[in-house]
This record gives C-alpha cells, structure tokens and sequence, in this order.
C-alpha cells in the first residue's frame, strides 16, 4: 500500500495517475493479487487477513481519491487561466 501511496502523491497530471492506479490498484495489481490469496489461508488466519488488506485498500483508495481531487483542480484552474488569456 505504502508504494501505491508514494506512486500515486508522486503523479503529475491525471495520466500518470492513471498509469499508478492501474499498476498498483488494477486487477493485476500485488494488492488485487495478495486479495486473491486469502481464500487460500487457513480459517483462523482469513480474518485476520482480511482486514489488513480492507485496512490497505482503503489506504490506497483514499489516497487515490485525494491525489484525483488535487489534480483535476489543478487541471480547472489552468483551464480557467487559459480561457482569460
């Protein structure tokens, strides 16, 4: 989750950010990979499992969500700076 966090704060337009979701969010993604894996664990260590990677996830989702936010608003503004000119 920490390298999905760093790729994604580390993103300098929405495509790069796009990329970074794909690569560490996507359904081939070590995250979505390591997810699968669970199922294959013992009962008494699913749980615990579970909520890790949940806990991870919504780390990386927030993240994500937080760093779309702060791009598209860059994106508007310089739209806006462009539209006066």
């Amino acid at each position: 989750a920490a390298q999905a966090v760093a790729a994604f704060a580390a993103a300098a337009d929405l495509v790069e950010l796009k990329a970074a979701r794909i690569a560490h969010s996507g359904d081939r993604s070590p995250l979505a990979l390591a997810n699968r894996e669970i199922g294959a664990l013992p009962p008494a260590g699913r749980a615990e499992a579970g909520k890790r990677m949940g806990a991870a996830r919504a780390r990386v989702s927030a993240a994500l969500a937080a760093r779309t936010a702060e791009l598209e608003a860059e994106r508007d503004a310089q739209m806006l700076l462009a539209e006066r000119v």
